[in-house]
């Protein structure tokens, strides 16, 4: 029986450096995809089997690393691909140079470009070559990205495309939405955030921000999870290290009056993105005070106040405003998990693609 998607990680390391938000996007696919009934094959380098489920109806075929990984993957690519009625591959540059002869067998194929690294590089011949990638991937394949600005600066590139669609990143609601925070109208609230340490992300503008709001008894303090190392300067941040879903919830459930922070910058890069961890804090049903740069990714949800990227004084007013009123800002946000789950869960996001794709 023909299989329905050939899903293609070109990066021979894609799983060695563990659970990242690149691994939790492919992991997200795979069971998006399953959920809507699809059979589907995922081919990368080693380690999968250690974080892609692979219930009934998912295959999972590696490659072995080493200086023959892009002759073996294409012949393994070529061989599966006869066999599948679709194909989804992971973008980097190299892909319409080398993965043109697919065509020849099947032309459902699309290019997935989480991130277009190079496309503004200082170095003139980097640029150049990233660009002709970006060009000839949408006049050879379709294109998944998973933010419109993503695909706006594609299409800047070139303005006439092939199929393409947004997918944002979806998410894992287990053990989320049965979350309850300690409300407690003695305490102010504490600023949270959680996700890895981006450097896309206003880091110095958080902490000056938080701690002034705690010095004015705003706000109890900044914690910080998955941030290994809190800055000695700022006496009200704490760092909580690396976590996992049960331990993160736990500790959340003892935190008084949590407000949520995406503090990231006004950079392409950042508005570019899709973090999971916005999904995941609307899954919560907290209050979420956000930069701009993410007016688009997370305008659906409830709840959230925005800030001018990059403006201290605009972080500062947007989080005393859900602060100094907590049960209001609480309320606001409680629409947020609904919206979450219809829209934002892996089944969710790949459910419209899925339809028109195969």
């Amino acid at each position: 029986m023909k299989g329905d998607i050939l899903y293609v990680l070109t990066t021979p390391a894609f799983f060695v450096e563990g659970r990242c938000g690149r691994v939790s996007h492919a992991c997200g696919f795979v069971a998006g995809a399953a959920a809507h009934g699809s059979r589907i094959t995922l081919l990368s380098g080693p380690g999968a089997a250690d974080y892609v489920a692979a219930p009934e109806g998912v295959a999972l075929r590696s490659c072995r690393r080493g200086m023959l990984w892009w002759p073996r993957l294409m012949l393994e690519t070529l061989r599966l691909l006869f066999s599948h009625r679709l194909m989804v591959v992971r973008w980097r540059p190299v892909i319409p140079f080398l993965f043109w002869p697919v065509l020849l067998i099947n032309r459902n194929v699309w290019v997935e470009v989480n991130a277009l690294t190079g496309i503004d590089s200082n170095k003139a011949p980097v640029r150049l070559g990233v660009r002709l990638a970006v060009w000839l991937t949408t006049r050879l394949f379709n294109i998944i990205t998973v933010s419109e600005v993503s695909m706006d600066r594609i299409k800047t590139l070139a303005r006439s495309c092939r199929r393409t669609y947004v997918m944002p990143n979806g998410f894992d609601p287990d053990q989320l939405i049965d979350f309850e925070p300690l409300c407690d109208p003695r305490v102010p609230p504490w600023l949270v955030y959680f996700g890895k340490e981006q450097p896309y992300y206003d880091w110095e503008l958080l902490y000056q921000a938080a701690s002034e709001l705690t010095e004015r008894g705003v706000i109890s303090g900044l914690r910080l999870f998955g941030v290994d190392q809190a800055p000695s300067s700022y006496p009200s941040v704490f760092a909580h290290g690396a976590f996992d879903r049960g331990s993160l919830v736990r500790a959340l459930s003892d935190i008084e009056n949590p407000i949520l922070v995406v503090h990231s910058s006004a950079s392409d890069a950042a508005r570019a993105t899709s973090p999971v961890k916005l999904f995941e804090y609307a899954a919560l049903a907290l209050p979420i005070v956000c930069s701009g740069s993410m007016s688009r990714q997370a305008g659906r949800l409830h709840g959230v106040r925005f800030y001018p990227a990059g403006d201290q004084s605009g972080l500062v007013e947007a989080i005393h405003e859900l602060a100094v009123d907590y049960p209001l800002a609480r309320e606001r946000a409680s629409g947020s998990r609904d919206v979450a789950m219809a829209n934002y869960t892996w089944p969710a996001v790949v459910g419209d693609w899925h339809k028109g794709a195969l």
